[in-house]
């Protein structure tokens, strides 16, 4: 009797080991599950986060041209966040796509500054200006795009002066733009 005894709790120590892994490995099933939903959940809302910044940099520019448009000789300066991501905002005048292919923005041409045309160079959003679509790029790739109605641009004293685009550095998530009102359309130049 006295050996029975000894092989219940030899048994029931076993069992009691293999219930103790059992719970070990449902709590690293459990804390997986809960890390793998809290990644998503943050990946979530940061991009959601980064769609609020483009609809709020899209609209801050499409309400300032707008509010200028019609009133001839005004002159604006917007102060308008621009989303950390994006090192260059480029404006096209679509009156003038058929410039395009001879312009340094598409890869034509030259400004005399070999490391400047390279960064002048973009294909994605020469490709947009050529559709006639778009005339606000944002840059490292151009791939986010918009339409904030019709503007010209003004360049003199730019590197690639007289060519039909501007493109502004993102310095402190801000741009120099100057905007002119001339009845029914807007001109971009930079100020400062």
């Amino acid at each position: 009797m006295h050996g029975v005894f000894m092989m219940d709790i030899i048994s029931g120590k076993r069992a009691q080991i293999a219930g103790q892994v059992f719970i070990y490995i449902i709590a690293i099933v459990v804390v997986g599950l809960i890390v793998a939903y809290g990644y998503s959940a943050i990946k979530g809302f940061t991009q959601r986060g980064e769609e609020v910044e483009y609809i709020t940099l899209r609209t801050g520019l499409e309400n300032s041209v707008k509010s200028i448009v019609s009133d001839y000789g005004s002159i604006k300066r917007p102060d308008i966040d621009i989303p950390g991501k994006y090192e260059m905002v480029c404006f096209v005048d679509k009156g003038r796509a058929s410039d395009a292919g001879s312009s340094v923005f598409c890869g034509s041409g030259s400004t005399g500054d070999s490391q400047l045309d390279s960064v002048l160079h973009q294909p994605i959003a020469c490709s947009g200006w050529k559709t006639g679509r778009d005339n606000v790029f944002l840059i490292p790739d151009g791939s986010d795009s918009f339409d904030v109605g019709t503007i010209v641009i003004s360049n003199a004293g730019e590197p690639y002066s007289g060519q039909p685009f501007i493109c502004f550095d993102v310095v402190n998530n801000k741009i120099k733009m100057q905007l002119k009102g001339l009845g029914d359309k807007v001109e971009v130049s930079k100020y400062g």
